[in-house]
Protein backbone atom coordinates (compact mmCIF):
# COMPACT_ATOMS: atom_id res chain seq x y z
CA UNK A 1 0.00 0.00 0.00
CA UNK A 2 2.81 2.37 0.92
CA UNK A 3 4.63 1.51 -2.32
CA UNK A 4 1.50 2.25 -4.38
CA UNK A 5 1.09 5.62 -2.64
CA UNK A 6 4.68 6.56 -3.49
CA UNK A 7 4.15 5.64 -7.16
CA UNK A 8 0.91 7.66 -7.30
CA UNK A 9 2.55 10.69 -5.73
CA UNK A 10 5.43 10.48 -8.22
CA UNK A 11 2.99 10.35 -11.17
CA UNK A 12 1.10 13.40 -9.87
CA UNK A 13 4.34 15.38 -9.57
CA UNK A 14 5.37 14.42 -13.11
CA UNK A 15 1.97 15.40 -14.55
CA UNK A 16 2.08 18.70 -12.66
CA UNK A 17 5.55 19.48 -14.01
CA UNK A 18 4.47 18.61 -17.54
CA UNK A 19 1.43 20.89 -17.31
CA UNK A 20 3.58 23.64 -15.88
CA UNK A 21 6.04 23.33 -18.77
CA UNK A 22 3.20 23.37 -21.31
CA UNK A 23 1.70 26.49 -19.71
CA UNK A 24 5.09 28.19 -19.76
CA UNK A 25 5.57 27.25 -23.43
CA UNK A 26 2.13 28.61 -24.36
CA UNK A 27 2.79 31.78 -22.37
CA UNK A 28 6.17 32.29 -24.06
CA UNK A 29 4.54 31.72 -27.47
CA UNK A 30 1.86 34.32 -26.78
CA UNK A 31 4.46 36.83 -25.56
CA UNK A 32 6.63 36.27 -28.64
CA UNK A 33 3.58 36.77 -30.89
CA UNK A 34 2.61 39.97 -29.09
CA UNK A 35 6.12 41.35 -29.49
CA UNK A 36 6.15 40.39 -33.17
CA UNK A 37 2.73 41.98 -33.81
CA UNK A 38 3.74 45.12 -31.94
CA UNK A 39 6.98 45.43 -33.93
CA UNK A 40 5.09 44.87 -37.18
CA UNK A 41 2.49 47.53 -36.34
CA UNK A 42 5.20 49.99 -35.36
CA UNK A 43 7.07 49.33 -38.59
CA UNK A 44 3.89 49.85 -40.63
CA UNK A 45 3.18 53.11 -38.81
CA UNK A 46 6.70 54.36 -39.57
CA UNK A 47 6.22 53.56 -43.26
CA UNK A 48 2.87 55.34 -43.24
CA UNK A 49 4.40 58.41 -41.61
CA UNK A 50 7.00 58.52 -44.39
CA UNK A 51 4.19 58.49 -46.97
CA UNK A 52 2.38 61.32 -45.18
CA UNK A 53 5.61 63.33 -45.13
CA UNK A 54 5.98 62.82 -48.89
CA UNK A 55 2.45 64.16 -49.29
CA UNK A 56 3.32 67.11 -47.06
CA UNK A 57 6.35 67.92 -49.24
CA UNK A 58 4.25 67.92 -52.40
CA UNK A 59 1.64 70.21 -50.86
CA UNK A 60 4.31 72.58 -49.46
CA UNK A 61 6.05 72.80 -52.85
CA UNK A 62 3.05 74.66 -54.33
CA UNK A 63 4.17 73.11 -57.62
CA UNK A 64 1.02 72.29 -59.57
CA UNK A 65 2.70 69.44 -61.44
CA UNK A 66 3.77 67.75 -58.18
CA UNK A 67 0.38 68.36 -56.60
CA UNK A 68 -1.40 66.98 -59.67
CA UNK A 69 0.56 63.75 -59.12
CA UNK A 70 -1.41 63.24 -55.88
CA UNK A 71 -4.60 62.73 -57.90
CA UNK A 72 -5.66 59.79 -60.05
CA UNK A 73 -7.31 61.39 -63.09
CA UNK A 74 -9.98 61.72 -64.29
CA UNK A 75 -11.70 62.81 -61.08
CA UNK A 76 -15.38 62.12 -60.51
CA UNK A 77 -17.48 65.14 -59.64
CA UNK A 78 -19.29 62.99 -57.06
CA UNK A 79 -16.12 62.18 -55.10
CA UNK A 80 -14.29 65.48 -55.53
CA UNK A 81 -16.11 68.67 -54.51
CA UNK A 82 -14.42 71.18 -56.80
CA UNK A 83 -16.45 74.28 -57.60
CA UNK A 84 -15.36 77.48 -59.33
CA UNK A 85 -17.07 80.46 -60.91
CA UNK A 86 -14.97 80.02 -64.05
CA UNK A 87 -17.45 79.40 -66.88
CA UNK A 88 -14.79 77.79 -69.10
CA UNK A 89 -13.98 75.27 -66.38
CA UNK A 90 -17.66 74.49 -65.87
CA UNK A 91 -18.16 74.01 -69.62
CA UNK A 92 -15.20 71.61 -69.79
CA UNK A 93 -16.51 69.77 -66.73
CA UNK A 94 -19.89 69.17 -68.35
CA UNK A 95 -18.35 68.24 -71.71
CA UNK A 96 -16.20 65.59 -69.96
CA UNK A 97 -19.21 63.94 -68.35
CA UNK A 98 -18.83 65.66 -64.96
CA UNK A 99 -15.21 64.59 -64.69
CA UNK A 100 -12.05 66.60 -64.09
CA UNK A 101 -9.08 65.79 -66.29
CA UNK A 102 -5.43 66.44 -65.53
CA UNK A 103 -5.36 69.11 -68.25
CA UNK A 104 -8.31 70.87 -66.60
CA UNK A 105 -6.64 70.66 -63.21
CA UNK A 106 -3.43 72.29 -64.45
CA UNK A 107 -5.22 74.86 -66.59
CA UNK A 108 -7.48 76.02 -63.73
CA UNK A 109 -5.07 75.27 -60.89
CA UNK A 110 -5.46 78.62 -59.09
CA UNK A 111 -9.25 78.40 -58.82
CA UNK A 112 -9.19 74.69 -58.00
CA UNK A 113 -6.53 75.06 -55.27
CA UNK A 114 -8.73 77.66 -53.57
CA UNK A 115 -11.83 75.48 -53.95
CA UNK A 116 -10.23 72.45 -52.26
CA UNK A 117 -8.58 74.47 -49.46
CA UNK A 118 -5.07 73.56 -50.53
CA UNK A 119 -3.53 76.39 -48.50
CA UNK A 120 -5.36 75.21 -45.37
CA UNK A 121 -4.11 71.66 -45.95
CA UNK A 122 -0.61 73.12 -46.05
CA UNK A 123 -1.34 74.90 -42.74
CA UNK A 124 -2.53 71.60 -41.26
CA UNK A 125 0.82 69.98 -42.05
CA UNK A 126 2.64 73.04 -40.73
CA UNK A 127 0.87 72.94 -37.36
CA UNK A 128 0.55 69.21 -36.65
CA UNK A 129 3.50 66.99 -35.78
CA UNK A 130 3.17 64.04 -38.18
CA UNK A 131 5.59 61.89 -36.15
CA UNK A 132 2.98 61.71 -33.38
CA UNK A 133 1.01 59.29 -35.59
CA UNK A 134 3.45 56.64 -34.38
CA UNK A 135 1.49 56.34 -31.15
CA UNK A 136 -1.76 58.27 -31.78
CA UNK A 137 -4.66 57.77 -34.20
CA UNK A 138 -6.03 61.30 -33.87
CA UNK A 139 -4.06 64.55 -33.91
CA UNK A 140 -5.56 68.02 -33.51
CA UNK A 141 -4.51 71.64 -33.55
CA UNK A 142 -6.59 74.79 -33.00
CA UNK A 143 -5.29 78.05 -34.48
CA UNK A 144 -7.39 80.27 -32.25
CA UNK A 145 -6.79 84.02 -32.39
CA UNK A 146 -8.88 85.99 -29.91
CA UNK A 147 -8.96 89.13 -32.08
CA UNK A 148 -10.30 87.37 -35.20
CA UNK A 149 -13.99 86.67 -35.85
CA UNK A 150 -13.21 83.24 -37.33
CA UNK A 151 -10.45 80.72 -36.70
CA UNK A 152 -9.26 77.41 -38.14
CA UNK A 153 -8.79 74.05 -36.49
CA UNK A 154 -7.09 71.03 -38.00
CA UNK A 155 -7.39 67.29 -37.46
CA UNK A 156 -5.84 64.05 -38.69
CA UNK A 157 -7.86 60.87 -38.17
CA UNK A 158 -6.24 57.48 -38.81
CA UNK A 159 -7.98 54.09 -39.12
CA UNK A 160 -6.77 50.74 -40.41
CA UNK A 161 -8.12 51.54 -43.86
CA UNK A 162 -7.88 55.31 -44.31
CA UNK A 163 -6.46 58.60 -43.14
CA UNK A 164 -8.49 61.83 -43.15
CA UNK A 165 -7.11 65.36 -43.14
CA UNK A 166 -9.82 67.70 -41.86
CA UNK A 167 -9.83 71.50 -41.87
CA UNK A 168 -12.55 73.39 -39.98
CA UNK A 169 -13.35 77.07 -40.07
CA UNK A 170 -15.02 78.04 -36.79
CA UNK A 171 -16.87 80.99 -35.30
CA UNK A 172 -15.14 82.83 -32.47
CA UNK A 173 -18.05 83.24 -30.04
CA UNK A 174 -15.95 85.53 -27.83
CA UNK A 175 -15.36 88.01 -30.63
CA UNK A 176 -17.30 91.28 -30.39
CA UNK A 177 -18.26 92.36 -33.89
CA UNK A 178 -17.52 95.99 -34.61
CA UNK A 179 -19.04 95.98 -38.07
CA UNK A 180 -21.70 94.02 -39.90
CA UNK A 181 -21.69 92.51 -43.37
CA UNK A 182 -23.81 93.90 -46.21
CA UNK A 183 -26.68 91.74 -44.98
CA UNK A 184 -26.31 92.99 -41.39
CA UNK A 185 -24.75 89.71 -40.28
CA UNK A 186 -22.11 89.81 -37.48
CA UNK A 187 -18.54 89.09 -38.60
CA UNK A 188 -18.38 85.98 -36.41
CA UNK A 189 -21.73 84.61 -37.55
CA UNK A 190 -21.87 80.88 -38.24
CA UNK A 191 -23.12 81.73 -41.74
CA UNK A 192 -19.77 83.34 -42.46
CA UNK A 193 -17.35 81.39 -40.28
CA UNK A 194 -18.46 77.79 -40.01
CA UNK A 195 -17.23 75.60 -42.87
CA UNK A 196 -15.38 72.28 -43.13
CA UNK A 197 -13.31 70.51 -45.74
CA UNK A 198 -11.68 67.10 -45.66
CA UNK A 199 -9.38 64.98 -47.79
CA UNK A 200 -9.70 61.19 -47.43
CA UNK A 201 -6.91 58.83 -48.48
CA UNK A 202 -7.26 55.06 -48.62
CA UNK A 203 -4.30 53.09 -47.24
CA UNK A 204 -3.18 50.19 -49.40
CA UNK A 205 0.09 48.44 -48.53
CA UNK A 206 1.19 51.61 -46.69
CA UNK A 207 0.61 53.71 -49.80
CA UNK A 208 -1.83 56.63 -49.87
CA UNK A 209 -4.51 56.82 -52.57
CA UNK A 210 -6.67 59.94 -52.63
CA UNK A 211 -10.26 58.72 -52.54
CA UNK A 212 -12.30 61.90 -52.10
CA UNK A 213 -12.39 65.59 -51.23
CA UNK A 214 -15.56 66.94 -49.66
CA UNK A 215 -16.81 70.00 -47.84
CA UNK A 216 -19.74 71.27 -45.80
CA UNK A 217 -21.04 74.58 -44.56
Amino acid sequence: MKKALIILTTLLVLVSCDNSNRSKTLSDTRTDKQITDSSKNKSERKNLILEVKKLRQKIASKDKEKIAAIFEFPLSGESFSIYTHNKFYNQQFETNGNKITRTMFLQHYKEISESIWLEQLNNLFHNINIDSLLYKDTLEYEAYIITDPCFFSYQIELTNESITFRMNMNSNVNYKSKTLSEDDIPENSSEICEHSFWWIFKINENKLHLESISGAG
